[in-house]
């Protein structure tokens, strides 16, 4: 299956006011087919927002390219090809112009994009709001007048309004309560299934991925250290922090395999040396001659899976306990 979504090597970085750099997001490449859905997880901190907006189109890269069916796509793109592309943001109170009613807002794209008129901006507007479970008379009423659930709803609609391929969705369910969260899930579950989409599902709830998406990419320090399918993720992870945020999700009648991560992430202003995560690795003690602290490991694909650790291929054993868990994990 051909890649809608290509990114390469893409790179983010920021100057601090001290003038350091900050290694927001360093070296990250992955593809998702037509109808696909790719997961990116790991903690906060780890590059997965600032990923997400580089995507998009939001944030310049530093380096790398993103490609949207093989053409070099960002902020430069034409219209018609930034239509294609859409994200919801994780706090929807916030993306909605608070002063205009929410048909305002879902309309907003269609007029930007400069086609069709008035009537036909009104019409596909009803139709994403009716399509996100929404009645389209609600799009007279105001942010503060809906509840969160419906509030996320609206910003779905104003992502589908423009008829995208590819929807980008930067924690869409983090803000609500558990049994919105589901109720959300089951919509993007449905609209993708209905319309053809392909995802890029940013969320730390390993719940909502394993529910969503087919692939999984774990990030960590602002890099990719697994990417693997989700059945093989889940049953089998193979990288120590992967292993590490599956056995943190809680779960009755069992014992976590893994004691807790030593120490909070570093600060990107200053990554450590070699593997970023050998610090906190509780397994870095297997590798001889120190080596974790003094070379980088490479992401290397190993089948329909990829691996950035010392640790690599057959010697990191998977942690069945640690992998078994399905709720959220904390980050």
């Amino acid at each position: 299956m051909s890649a809608l979504l290509t990114v390469e090597n893409l790179c983010v970085r920021f100057a601090s006011r001290e003038g350091r750099t900050v290694h927001a997001v360093e070296g990250v490449s992955f593809s998702i087919p037509s109808g696909g859905a790719l997961g990116l997880v790991g903690e906060s901190g780890s590059g997965k927002s600032t990923t997400a907006r580089a995507i998009a189109g939001l944030q310049a890269p530093s380096e790398g390219r993103v490609l949207l069916d093989g053409e070099p796509f960002g902020r430069q793109s034409a219209r018609s090809a930034r239509a294609r592309v859409q994200l919801v943001f994780q706090d929807a109170q916030g993306s909605l112009d608070p002063r205009r009613p929410v048909g305002w807002s879902v309309e907003e794209p269609l007029a930007l994009q400069g086609s069709g008129t008035a009537k036909s901006h009104r019409a596909r507007a009803f139709a994403a709001l009716d399509a996100c479970g929404l009645d389209p008379r609600l799009s007279l009423r105001y942010p503060h007048e809906l509840s969160g659930g419906q509030r996320q709803r609206v910003a779905i609609a104003r992502a589908l309004v423009s008829e995208p391929q590819l929807v980008i969705l930067d924690e869409p369910t983090s803000a609500l309560d558990v049994s919105v969260r589901a109720q959300i899930v089951n919509l993007l579950c449905d609209l993708r299934q209905r319309f053809g989409l392909a995802y890029l599902f940013v969320s730390h709830d390993l719940a909502v991925v394993r529910r969503v998406c087919e692939d999984v990419a774990v990030m960590y320090l602002g890099r990719i250290v697994e990417r693997a399918p989700r059945s093989e993720l889940f049953a089998s992870p193979r990288h120590p922090y992967t292993q590490a945020l599956l056995a943190a999700v809680p779960e009755i009648g069992r014992d976590l395999a893994l004691a807790p991560l030593a120490l909070d992430p570093a600060s990107p202003l200053a990554p450590p040396s070699g593997c970023a995560f050998h610090p906190r690795c509780p397994r870095r003690s297997e590798v001889p001659a120190q080596r974790c602290s003094l070379e980088l490991p490479l992401l290397q694909t190993h089948g329909d899976a990829a691996l950035s650790c010392h640790l690599a291929a057959g010697s990191v054993p998977p942690a069945r306990s640690a992998a078994q868990g399905s709720g959220a994990s904390r980050g």
